[in-house]
C-alpha cells in the first residue's frame, strides 16, 4: 500500500514538476551563465602549496585540486588533498577539503559552501574579480581570506589571517599547474 501510495505521489509530482518546466520553471540557463567565468578551473590541479601554522612552522605539502562541475554545469565541486613532502611522513594526507560554488541568479552573488576534514564547514562571501576568486569568513579574532589567481594552466592561490590593527599573516600559499582536464 505504502509503495503504491509512494508511486502515486511520485508520479503526480513529476507530472506537476514537467508542466510547471513548460510555464517558466527556471531551466538553469541564468546559472550556467554565471558559472561561465569559472569554467577554466575544471580539471585536475597538482603542484606545492606551503602552510603555516599559527607556532610559525611550516609545513610543505605536495596539494592536489581536483574540479568538476554537477548538477547541469550549475554548480562546481572542489576537492583539495595536501600530502606531506617530508620523507618522514611522506604521502600522509594533511589537508584534505572539498567544496561546492554556485552562481545564485536570484541574488547576482556566487555563493560557496566548504567543508574541512574536521568536520568543520564554513558558508564564506565570495566575489568573482576578472581570474581572481576571493572568499572568506569571520573566526575569531579576524577574518580568514582566500585569493586564487587562475588562468587555464595556472593556479596561484594565498590565503591570509587578518585582524583588525595588523598586517595580514600569510597562512598558506600554493602554485598549482593543470595536469588534465
Amino acid at each position: 500500500m505504502r509503495l503504491r501510495i509512494s508511486l502515486c505521489v511520485l508520479g503526480a509530482w513529476s507530472t506537476v514538476a514537467a508542466g510547471q518546466g513548460r510555464s517558466g520553471m527556471p531551466d538553469g540557463a541564468r546559472e550556467r551563465a554565471g558559472m561561465a567565468p569559472l569554467a577554466r578551473l575544471a580539471g585536475q590541479w597538482e603542484g606545492d602549496a606551503t602552510a603555516v601554522i599559527p607556532t610559525g612552522e611550516r609545513m610543505e605539502v605536495r596539494q592536489t585540486e581536483d574540479v568538476v562541475f554537477g548538477a547541469g554545469s550549475t554548480v562546481l565541486m572542489v576537492r583539495g588533498t595536501g600530502r606531506s613532502k617530508d620523507p618522514k611522513m611522506a604521502g600522509q594526507i594533511l589537508f584534505e577539503a572539498a567544496a561546492t560554488i554556485w552562481f545564485d541568479a536570484g541574488t547576482g552573488k556566487y555563493k560557496m559552501r566548504a567543508h574541512r576534514a574536521e568536520g568543520v564547514a564554513v558558508e564564506p562571501e565570495v566575489e568573482l574579480r576578472g581570474d581572481t576568486l576571493i572568499w572568506g569568513f569571520d573566526v575569531e579574532g579576524g577574518r580568514i581570506r582566500y585569493t586564487t589567481t587562475f588562468s587555464d594552466t595556472d593556479w596561484h592561490e594565498v590565503g591570509h589571517f587578518i585582524r583588525q590593527g595588523a598586517p595580514p599573516f600569510l597562512m598558506m600559499e600554493m602554485r598549482l599547474r593543470k595536469v588534465s582536464k
